[in-house]
């Protein structure tokens, strides 16, 4: 049981894939990343297909999650695997049926 454990977090730990370009100067903060999650994600346009703008970053989902947590943690992952040293990362989501694809562009020069 432990080594199934242990897969699982493997597997969710690299969700996230970062882009490829980095290096751009106008580029959004950890901070203010986690404080655009947190209005992407507790609204409801985890729900929906839909893109906005967020200080230099660009946030777009096509397809939709089935819960705001999705949103959280693919979101997170993206920041926690690509912030500071890629300009932004995409996250993909299947569950049940449902599929979401998260793109965060964390700076303007892209």
């Amino acid at each position: 049981m432990r080594t199934f454990s242990f897969l699982l977090f493997a597997v969710s730990a690299f969700a996230a894939s970062c882009y490829s370009d980095g290096g751009c100067n106008n580029c959004e903060n950890r901070d203010s990343l986690y404080a655009a999650r947190s209005a992407w994600c507790g609204s409801d346009k985890w729900s929906y297909s839909n893109s906005g703008g967020w200080g230099n970053a660009q946030v777009s989902v096509n397809g939709h999650f089935d819960s705001p947590d999705a949103c959280w943690n693919g979101f997170a992952d993206i920041i926690d695997q690509c912030a500071g040293h890629k300009n932004g990362g995409t996250y993909n989501w299947n569950y049940n049926g449902n599929s979401a694809n998260l793109d965060v562009n964390f700076c303007s020069c892209r």
